[in-house]
């Protein structure tokens, strides 16, 4: 089917890789809907640092059926994930993807993917034309393919997704109660993907020792 065939052409050009470096065997893809999923797919691993705080689910894994399940694997997960409690110590021993993620160069990493992921949409692929005709072309795409349509509904979902747990994570962090802390919630609640990018830069680590 058509929607399979476009989901699988994504993501074979997944971050561009394959369109830039082998064009010549790289599936043709909107480069609107290319940035538009590379951005659904790298904004939704941002949350991979819920993944230490829960017990009752496995974070992970629903993190990977998210890019294909979309809404219908937001709900339940928000519905199972262990709400907050008491702060998480800081300072314990890490493993090699949880230093990975909770590293600032995590956060700073997916905020150059974005800034990537909208230029690919307006300038990649010049035989698309100029942003205008992209985003008409785009328009009349979404109206008749699935997946551009529930890629497009996603950046909704994932918007409120952002707010909500960044709260929680501040919480478990015990990140409350200065000038820097309350930048970053306005930041994750009020910019989609760009502000979690900024609140992952920002927000102590898990790594590091309490103050207290």
């Amino acid at each position: 089917p058509a929607t399979l065939k476009l989901a699988l052409d994504c993501s074979i050009n997944f971050w561009f890789v394959n369109p830039v470096v082998l064009p010549q065997i790289a599936p043709n893809v909107h480069p609107v809907m290319e940035g538009l999923f590379n951005l659904v797919v790298t904004w939704d691993g941002g949350f991979a640092t819920e993944a230490r705080q829960q017990t009752r689910v496995n974070t992970l894994a629903f993190l990977a059926a998210m890019p294909f399940l979309t809404n219908a694997i937001y709900l339940p997960y928000l519905a199972l994930r262990d709400s907050v409690t008491d702060p998480i110590p800081r300072g314990s021993p890490l493993s090699a993807v949880e230093n990975l993620v909770e590293s600032p160069w995590f956060g700073r990493v997916l905020g150059l993917v974005g800034v990537l992921c909208l230029a690919w949409g307006a300038f990649g692929r010049q035989e698309y034309g100029e942003l205008a005709e992209r985003v008409a072309s785009f328009q009349a795409l979404a109206a008749s393919d699935r997946v551009a349509w529930a890629f497009s509904v996603d950046l909704l979902c994932l918007t409120v997704f952002q707010s909500f747990l960044v709260g929680d994570d501040m919480k478990r962090r015990g990140f409350e109660g200065d000038s820097a802390s309350a930048t970053a919630l306005l930041a994750a609640k009020f910019v989609p993907y760009f502000g979690l990018a900024y609140y992952l830069s920002v927000r102590p680590s898990l790594a590091e020792p309490s103050d207290e």
